[in-house]
């Protein structure tokens, strides 16, 4: 019997090649098959549907939303997370591609980045903004496209782009910039750093026709420039002496601006001589009418500030002014002062024909290091007015009017308090925010004048003692006073803020064993006297102030029904009382002869 072997197949080298390529091949083919069914099924979805301009269009609000959230720092990466929406699908990744308005915005962290969007962006209008970091090469780049220029937005602070490039060739570029023609040119936007000499001045032939909006910080210009004409947002802080206007160089260029509806002047104000005793009384027909503005704002000297105000015929719903008293006379210049203040503000509160009157409902008062800083809203209650410290305040939410007074002197500042009733009407106030750290005897009703709170019916208080002993002798009833005289002081007078219903008392100190402070049970008996006098609160709030215990919150919950309470000093009186515990406790297990532990036993 014969065995036989079954017949093994060899394959060469160069067949086994050729069967690879072939199934390679088949799979390129499946995979190309696979991504042709894909498209056809994502043409069928309703986005699909839309037209690639609508969907640009979509895309465009997206990264201009993108852009908002972080305008305050244009170099973060997270700016360019917008691109993801080209990575959903082959037909999105096209329409990005072929929008250009996605690409306008450079990101000049990168060169490689910068010169691609610059070559997506095709011709439309470029914005180029630069925070504190940039890579100055990119922004050469970029100015190379100079002729479709629509916004320029450069911080030159030392620290910033000094990273990557010396002063001396920052001022070349910005002069290089300057001196071409920017027929695009809607928005200018120049920060440069405090001490940075040679200054950098705007040239006087700045070639930009359609400038809208001027935004400069530590750069000079001419007055008599041809840029400052037909602009709707001026904003000038920080000019060199030298570059300081004259009052009538400064009524002319706003006379060339009729369409401003935002001017902001910081130490960019003619300066006044210190001898002098009065302001020059003006011709109405001298004034600048500027009937779109809706937002001023002036820093400098009390006096130079009303000297301009004087000037300017508006009715700005948004009002600030930060007056500097001067070293020579700080009385005299708010005396002078005061009718051209209050009367900006009545114009302020007026409105204009068109609009409804604009009635001030809040006002927050604060003193923070030597400032009487004075807030009007037209909104009560502000949200941002809750927050626990001013510092922490957006000062341009709910804005309506803010004035800051600036004055080293006790004297002049106790004047400006004692004035304010001369500047805002104040009966129509219905929300009162006071963050105060010094008072007087009388401190309520000098400020806010005798009948001036009859609609305050919400009062947030923070401040010192003297601030809070004058507000309970303000609110003590003295026709059914069952009281202590706070402060052995009696109260006359009509009652203070009868519609008051919420009081907030916020981070104060009151204290029990002190007959000289102000003590728990002298605000429940000011509380008695209201409601005995038909005034009585609906809520009260007790925030971050100590003194205050549980017995204390439980007697006041007697007098009001709303009694809110953080319950600040809890902690602290729990650590008392368990530390009286231990003290009882170590006694007990002590031996005092001794002086060792002896666990309850005798050794």
């Amino acid at each position: 019997m014969t065995l036989s072997c079954p017949e093994v197949t060899t394959y060469s080298p160069a067949s086994t090649s050729k069967a690879q390529v072939e199934i390679d091949d088949e799979i390129v083919a499946l995979e190309e098959r696979m991504r042709a069914l894909r498209i056809r099924r994502n043409s069928l979805s309703p986005i699909s549907s839309l037209p690639p301009e609508i969907l640009g269009a979509i895309f465009v609000h997206h990264v201009q939303q993108t852009q908002l959230l972080y305008q305050d720092n244009p170099e973060a990466p997270a700016i360019l997370s917008w691109l993801n929406v080209g990575h959903v699908c082959r037909h999105w990744r096209e329409v990005t591609l072929g929008t250009p308005e996605l690409w306008s915005a450079p990101f000049l962290n990168s060169s490689q980045a910068t010169e691609e969007m610059l070559v997506r962006s095709k011709m439309a209008p470029l914005k180029l903004r630069a925070g504190s970091r940039y890579r100055m090469d990119c922004v050469q780049m970029a100015l190379m496209h100079i002729e479709r220029l629509q916004e320029i937005s450069l911080n030159l602070s030392p620290g910033g782009s000094t990273t990557y490039v010396t002063h001396h060739c920052i001022t070349e570029l910005l002069y290089k910039l300057l001196s071409c023609s920017a027929p695009k040119l809607q928005s200018l936007a120049l920060e440069v750093g405090h001490g940075q000499t040679p200054r950098i001045a705007i040239p006087t032939s700045f070639p930009a026709p359609n400038l809208r909006n001027l935004q400069i910080n530590h750069c000079d210009l001419s007055w008599a420039s041809s840029f400052l004409t037909g602009l709707t947002v001026l904003d000038i802080k920080n000019l060199s002496p030298e570059c300081l206007p004259t009052l009538d160089q400064l009524i002319s260029a706003l006379r060339r601006m009729p369409a401003l509806h935002s001017l902001t002047l910081e130490d960019a104000l003619p300066i006044l001589p210190p001898q002098m005793v009065s302001l020059s009384p003006t011709s109405r027909a001298m004034n600048v009418r500027l009937p779109h503005l809706k937002r001023l704002c002036l820093t400098a000297k009390t006096l130079e500030v009303a000297n301009v105000l004087a000037c300017i015929e508006s009715t700005a719903s948004e009002v600030q002014l930060i007056c500097r008293a001067s070293s020579e006379n700080p009385n005299r210049e708010w005396n002078l002062s005061i009718p051209i203040i209050s009367r900006v503000l009545e114009r302020c509160f007026k409105g204009s024909p068109d609009k409804s009157r604009q009635i001030p409902r809040s006002m927050q008062l604060s003193s923070p290091f030597g400032i009487i800083r004075l807030h009007y809203s037209t909104i009560r209650n502000p949200p941002s007015w809750g927050l626990t410290s001013y510092l922490d305040l957006d000062l341009s939410a709910e804005w309506s009017v803010i004035l800051d007074f600036y004055s080293p002197d006790d004297d002049v500042r106790r004047t400006i308090l004692c004035d304010l009733q001369r500047i805002v009407p104040l009966g129509s106030i219905e929300a009162m925010y006071f963050d105060f750290f010094f008072a007087w005897d009388g401190f309520w009703t000098d400020i806010l004048g005798r009948g001036a709170a009859r609609n305050l019916s919400y009062m947030h208080l923070r401040g010192t003692d003297p601030v809070l002993e004058e507000l309970l002798k303000s609110l003590r009833s003295r026709k059914h006073s069952v009281s202590r005289p706070v402060g052995w002081c009696s109260q006359q007078g009509p009652i203070f803020s009868p519609a008051l219903s919420h009081l907030v008392l916020h981070h104060l100190e009151f204290d029990s064993s002190s007959s000289n402070l102000i003590r728990p049970s002298d605000l429940l008996d000011v509380l008695i006297d209201r409601v005995n006098g038909g005034q009585g609160l609906d809520r009260l709030e007790i925030i971050q102030t100590s003194g205050i215990f549980a017995r204390d919150v439980q007697l006041l919950r007697e007098v009001v029904a709303d009694v809110s309470w953080d319950e600040y000093e809890s902690s602290v009186e729990t650590f008392d009382l368990d530390s009286d515990v231990y003290d009882m406790e170590e006694e007990e297990y002590y031996d005092d002869d001794d002086d060792i532990y002896s666990d309850g036993y005798s050794s």
